[in-house]
């Protein structure tokens, strides 16, 4: 597990405040945190062309499970995930603001997308599941069979 702001002491919700100042800053338009047992979902639109997109962040803090008070310790893995949600945020914000990608790049693994049977996910997680399951068509993958495009192999003579 990385140390990366495993001491942080910034509440969660200066962090949360953080984000979504960061995201208002940058054109989001509604955002919604929901709070689950096991951590967070960050979900907010965006115009584009008219257009609202969905994206969504899931947020699950990493507890270190060898630690004996375990409410301290989620709490303390819960304020170090939102320190480095706000930080990478603002580091993709950064990128986007110098033009070296454009928002829609910088969030597209997190971009909600639905199929014709109403089946959400993000592009991450669909991508994701279809990396993960090879070759093989899957009848409800709505790239339908789409893979990466490796380079050929060798011609072998």
């Amino acid at each position: 597990m990385t140390k990366a702001y495993q001491q942080t002491e910034v509440p969660v919700s200066r962090s949360k405040e953080a984000i979504e100042k960061l995201l208002r800053d940058h054109g989001v338009g509604a955002i919604r945190t929901t709070s689950l047992p096991a951590g967070a979902i960050v979900e907010f639109l965006r115009s584009d062309h008219g257009r609202q997109i969905p994206y969504r962040i899931d947020v699950t803090p990493k507890p270190r499970w060898d630690v004996r008070d375990d409410i301290a310790e989620y709490n303390r893995a819960e304020r170090q995930v939102w320190r480095v949600l706000y930080h990478h945020l603002k580091a993709l914000f950064t990128a986007i603001d110098f033009g070296l990608m454009e928002f829609h790049d910088a969030f597209l693994a997190n971009l909600v997308l639905a199929d014709t049977r109403g089946n959400r996910g993000t592009v991450g997680e669909i991508l994701g599941a279809r990396l993960a399951n090879g070759p093989a068509v899957i009848e409800s993958d709505p790239f339908h069979g789409l893979m990466p495009a490796l380079p050929p192999a060798p011609d072998r003579e």
